[in-house]
């Protein structure tokens, strides 16, 4: 029975991605929109849950304030809905076309890149994010780790459509060897690491409220003296482009820490801290709807 769902739910999906596979951009962004509006009478509970993890991150803003935030995060779901099944088609004369770098971020970039060290690159569900996956194996021909879709139909045929942009994908549960290697060849590695972690995180503040993190970038970072960047790729509220920021957080300071689970908790809320100010600027391009803060302080025995 679970085979037969899930061939139906991949075939379903293959049927939406069809109009994206060739009308204009612009297009793709209406038609994504026009998704979420037919689909979210039907999405109540999700809906729901970002109502109140914007009410937790925003108290002192009015209620008519997080409801305008709420409206217009219904619309970047469409977008980025768009994004995700537009992107197999991207290329360099796209990025051309629909990239802006803002604050240095294409000289910065360029920098980083010509130090050669591995890069710990973190996005967090912000903005379109989709597009990052496909710019890092274009640009960069980087790894990134990433959680298996729980339909294998679905997850086969979309990690191909991935990493025909030339990015190598690494599932979770298998990342820890070749991020290593990876970082240590100088490559960059992507972690979308700010869903939450369950128990095999660490407690660090996130927009008011204690967030079961992983640790991954940070115990990267440390064990091969990758350099750490937080980047955001946003879309332009009245352009459409995507604003590329990137912020350099560093290579981690072993000196000032006596062991490594102090170093990876100071770095973990850094970051943490830095993604943190960014949603702030743009609150509506931030995955609200998902379960960030699912797990709670005591839910596990010995989590800290």
């Amino acid at each position: 029975m679970k085979k037969i769902e899930h061939i139906i739910g991949y075939l379903f999906i293959r049927f939406i991605f069809l109009p994206f596979q060739f009308l204009p951009y612009e297009a793709c962004l209406a038609l994504g929109r026009m998704v979420v509006r037919i689909l979210a009478p039907l999405a109540k509970s999700k809906i729901k849950i970002a109502r109140e993890n914007i009410e937790f991150a925003f108290p002192n803003l009015t209620e008519h304030e997080r409801q305008d935030i709420l409206k217009k995060h219904l619309i970047y779901l469409g977008e980025m809905i768009a994004d995700s099944l537009y992107a197999p088609r991207i290329d360099d004369r796209w990025l051309k076309k629909y990239f802006v770098y803002e604050n240095g971020a294409e000289e910065l970039d360029e920098k980083i890149t010509k130090e050669g060290l591995g890069v710990v690159m973190i996005s967090g569900h912000f903005g379109t994010w989709e597009v990052l996956v496909h710019w890092l194996g274009l640009q960069h021909k980087g790894l990134g780790i990433y959680k298996k879709m729980r339909n294998p139909w679905a997850d086969r045929w979309y990690r191909r459509l991935r990493e025909n942009s030339g990015i190598q994908l690494v599932p979770t549960i298998e990342s820890a060897g070749p991020t290593v290697k990876g970082l240590k060849k100088g490559r960059w590695v992507g972690f979308g690491a700010d869903q939450n972690a369950g128990k095999s995180g660490i407690f660090v503040q996130f927009m008011n409220r204690p967030a079961s993190t992983f640790q991954g970038p940070a115990l990267m970072a440390y064990l091969t003296g990758a350099k750490m960047i937080l980047i955001s790729f946003l879309r332009g509220d009245k352009d459409k482009k995507v604003h590329v920021h990137i912020r350099d957080l560093g290579v981690v300071d072993k000196d000032k820490f006596p062991d490594r689970d102090d170093v990876v908790r100071y770095y973990t809320q850094m970051w943490t801290q830095a993604l943190e100010e960014e949603v702030r600027k743009t609150p509506e391009q931030y995955f609200w709807v998902h379960r960030r803060w699912k797990t709670k302080p005591g839910d596990f025995e010995g989590q800290v």
